[in-house]
C-alpha cells in the first residue's frame, strides 16, 4: 500500500476534477432560476432545472461521500461495529438497496445460491454497502436494465465466499484505478469498486478476479 499522504493527495486530486462538471451544472441552474420571473419558476423549463441540479448535487454527494469513507477506512478513522452475519442477509440486503438506491429494478430476476447457514463477521452497514458496489459494478456491464447476475455463497475454512457473475459483465471486469479512467461519470460511483475493495480490506477479507467472475472473500471471526 503507498503511503496514505501520496494515497490522498491522488485521490483528492481526482476527486477535485470530477465535481467541477457538476458543481458547474448546480451553480448555472440556480442561478438561472433566481433570474426567472416567479410564475416562470412553475413552469417546466424550471423543472428540468431543478432536475438537472438535483442529479449533479447527488453526483457530487456520491463522489464525496466514497472518497472520505475510502480515507477513514484507510486511516483506521471508522468504527467498525463487529457481529455475525449470515452472507445470505447481506447479500438480501444489498440488493435490496441496490433497487432502492440505483434504480436497478430487475434484481429480482438474478440467481441467488447463498445457504443460509455461511456466516462472516464484520460491520453490517459496511458490509452491505461494499455488496452493492460490487453489485452495481457488474449489472451495469452491459444493457442498463438486462444484465442478469448469478450470486452463489459458500463456506471456506476462514469464513464466506460469495461468487459474482454476469450474463454481460463489464470489461474490464476490475477496472482500472480511478485516476486512470475516463472522466464525467454521470452516477458519480466512480470510486464504488475501489471503495468494495477497501472495506473488504478493511475487514480482513478481499475482492478479486477468478474465472471471468469476481470472488469477494470475508472472514468469520
Amino acid at each position: 500500500m503507498p503511503p496514505a499522504g501520496t494515497r490522498r493527495g491522488k485521490y483528492l486530486g481526482f476527486v477535485a476534477h470530477e465535481i467541477k462538471n457538476p458543481l458547474a451544472t448546480a451553480l448555472w441552474s440556480c442561478d438561472l432560476l433566481k433570474r426567472m420571473d416567479t410564475a416562470d419558476r412553475a413552469g417546466p423549463r424550471a423543472e428540468k432545472m431543478v432536475d438537472a441540479s438535483l442529479r449533479a448535487l447527488r453526483r457530487m454527494r456520491r463522489l464525496v461521500d466514497d472518497f472520505f469513507t475510502i480515507e477513514r477506512l484507510h486511516e483506521r478513522g471508522y468504527e467498525m461495529h463487529t457481529e455475525n452475519f449470515e452472507l445470505r442477509s447481506l447479500v438480501d440486503g444489498a440488493m435490496a438497496a441496490l433497487a432502492e438506491k440505483d434504480g436497478v429494478v430487475a434484481t429480482q430476476g438474478w440467481a441467488v445460491d447463498v445457504p443460509g447457514q455461511v456466516l462472516v463477521t464484520g460491520d453490517g452497514e459496511m458490509l452491505r454497502r461494499g455488496l452493492r458496489m460490487v453489485l452495481d459494478h457488474m449489472a451495469k456491464g452491459g444493457v442498463a436494465g438486462r444484465a442478469r447476475l448469478t450470486l452463489v455463497g459458500h463456506a471456506v475454512p476462514s469464513g464466506g465466499e460469495l461468487v459474482v457473475r454476469s450474463s454481460q459483465p463489464p470489461d474490464p471486469l476490475v477496472p482500472p484505478v480511478p485516476e486512470e479512467r475516463p472522466s464525467g461519470d454521470p452516477t458519480g460511483s466512480v470510486l464504488g469498486y475501489a471503495l468494495a475493495e477497501t472495506i473488504f480490506t478493511a475487514h480482513g477479507g478481499s475482492l478479486q478476479e477468478r474465472e471471468g467472475a469476481l470472488v469477494i472473500a470475508l472472514p468469520k471471526r
